[in-house]
Formats: structure tokens, sequence, C-alpha cells
């Protein structure tokens, strides 16, 4: 049965990301290790590869089914050796994508919902290792995006809403993307008021980025009472790196709005400080420390009688 093949090639691609994503660029230093990665993980992707052929095998009607779950889950765990490229490749990952933008990118446009939602996550996860490297993909890319952030599946907007935001922070073509900044936040909107914590996260998130790219362009008086009353994040804990850093760069310009904002960020600050642990990284939990210091030092008297946020201030 193909089952096997499958299963077979599945576990080696789970085993090559996971490779990729814990030891970096030194694996790839294996004589043509890379040229003959890009090569099977392009066939699996494109359906082509022999684990995904008719060999002559009689299915019965009960392993159809199965067959196809097995052929997904080859082409999900290939997918996962992409991000493993990327997170080992960094900005340099762009000359590769190329490579496999189209395939993935084809996915999208899928009728299954779950092959939506899954090639938008990989964009959003190669997006953020690439950084910059995504800029000569801005364009094509913003399109795709805009389209997916109406998508009737639930994930598959969270996951746009997420990437769009990682584009738009990291790509060099402002001159694409700029345009579309009102018609993002229109897009954003309805999703920043639903019901699904995820979604509120990435949407939040992606507000975030927006701001931080060019907060110039964004209504910041309407955006940012909104903004916070998502706060604090209920699921998607990464999220919280780009909306405290972005919280942190207004305060540090004395933004009128969020300084006004203070008395409704001060318990926020003091939740996410406090357990769980994973809710921040060290990187951020720095970060909010550091505004708490520095909203204590202009004004020692907001923090008072607030355990957790007196211990930040004297940390």
């Amino acid at each position: 049965m193909l089952t096997k093949f499958r299963s077979v090639v599945t576990d080696i691609n789970r085993n090559v990301a996971a490779t990729l994503k814990a030891c970096g660029p030194a694996v790839l230093a294996q004589e043509k290790f890379l040229e003959r990665t890009i090569s099977v993980i392009t066939s699996i992707i494109t359906r082509s590869h022999p684990c995904q052929q008719d060999l002559g095998f009689e299915e019965e009607p009960e392993d159809l089914e199965e067959e196809s779950e097995y052929d997904w889950l080859v082409i999900d765990t290939a997918l996962d050796v992409v991000i493993g490229l990327s997170t080992a490749l960094g900005t340099t990952f762009s000359e590769l994508w190329k490579v496999f933008q189209k395939p993935i990118m084809k996915f999208a446009s899928s009728a299954t919902a779950y092959e939506r939602s899954t090639s938008i996550g990989v964009i959003a996860e190669c997006t953020r290792h690439m950084g910059a490297g995504v800029t000569p993909s801005t364009s094509t890319l913003l399109k795709l995006l805009l389209h997916r952030l109406s998508d009737e599946d639930p994930e598959t907007k969270s996951n746009a809403a997420y990437a769009i935001g990682l584009l738009i922070f990291h790509s060099e073509d402002s001159a694409s993307y700029l345009p579309s900044y009102q018609t993002i936040l229109q897009k954003l909107e309805p999703l920043l008021h639903t019901q699904r914590a995820r979604t509120m996260d990435n949407a939040a998130g992606c507000v975030g980025r927006m701001i931080m790219a060019h907060q110039d362009k964004i209504p910041l008086d309407g955006i940012l009472p909104a903004l916070v009353e998502l706060l604090p994040l209920k699921e998607d804990y990464e999220e919280n790196k780009p909306i405290y850093e972005c919280i942190s760069g207004l305060y540090q310009a004395e933004q009128p709005t969020i300084v006004g904002l203070t008395p409704q960020l001060l318990p926020i600050f003091a939740s996410v400080l406090s357990p769980p642990e994973e809710q921040l990284e060290p990187e951020t939990r720095h970060t909010v420390v550091q505004l708490v210091k520095f909203i204590a030092g202009k004004n020692a008297d907001l923090i008072k009688g607030n355990d957790v946020l007196v211990a930040a201030a004297n940390s």
C-alpha cells in the first residue's frame, strides 16, 4: 500500500524539518544536501513524488479516505521542511522562496479550508524568518493575503492577519503596501471583535506591526483604544512581542492617545507580568518592565498599591 510509503516519507520530512530548525545552516553544508532537499520537497508539494503516484496498487474503497489523509500529511510535513529552510537560511532564503512560492500559493486557492490555512501559515512563517528578503514578493503576497483576510474559514483569516502584519513589518517595498493600509484596517476591524481568541490576538499583532512600520498612516485616536481593549492576549502569546514593542515606542514618543490610556494599561501590564510565565518571552518581559519604570518615573503614584508593578519598577 502507498500508505506505508507515504508514512516513511512523512517521518523523514519531520526529522529533516526538526534538524533544520535546531541546527541551522550547518546542516546544509553537507554535499548536495540542499539541492536534493529542494528537489524532493518541490516534487512533494506539486504532488509528483513517487509516494503520491498510483503505482498499480489495488485500493479497497475503505482505504481511500485513509490514503487521502496520508497524501495531505506528506505535503504538510514537506511544507514544514520549507519553514525549516527559511529558519536556517534567514534573509538568503528569499532565493529559494522563488522556487516554492507558486506551489504554496496554489494551496491558498484550494477549496479545502485546511489547505488554505496551512499555506497562509507557511507564508507567514517564511516571511518571519527571511525578514527583508520577502521584499521582492511584496506585491504578489499582498494581493493573496488581502483576499484571504475575508476568507470564510476563521483559521485562514487568522493566519492571513498574522502574515500580512509580518509582510508589512519586514518588507522594504512600502510603495506596494501603503496604498492598501486603510483596506487592511477595514478588513481587520471585524477580526478585532470576533469571539475567537486566536483570531483577535493575530489581528491585534498585525495592528501593532502596522503602527510600528508607519505610525503616520494609522488613525491612532481610534485604533489604540480598540487595541487596548483586547489586552491581555488570551491565546497566541507570540503576538505580545509586537504589541508591547509598539506600545513602548509610542510611550517613548509621548504619543498623547497612549499616554491617556495609561490607567487602562497598568492593570494589563500587571497581568502579563504575573503567571503564567509563558505569556511573555524574556525580551518582551524586559520591554514591559521598562515601560512600568518609565511610567513610574513620570508619576510614581500611578502604580502605588499594585505589588506587581511596584516590584517591576524597583527591579
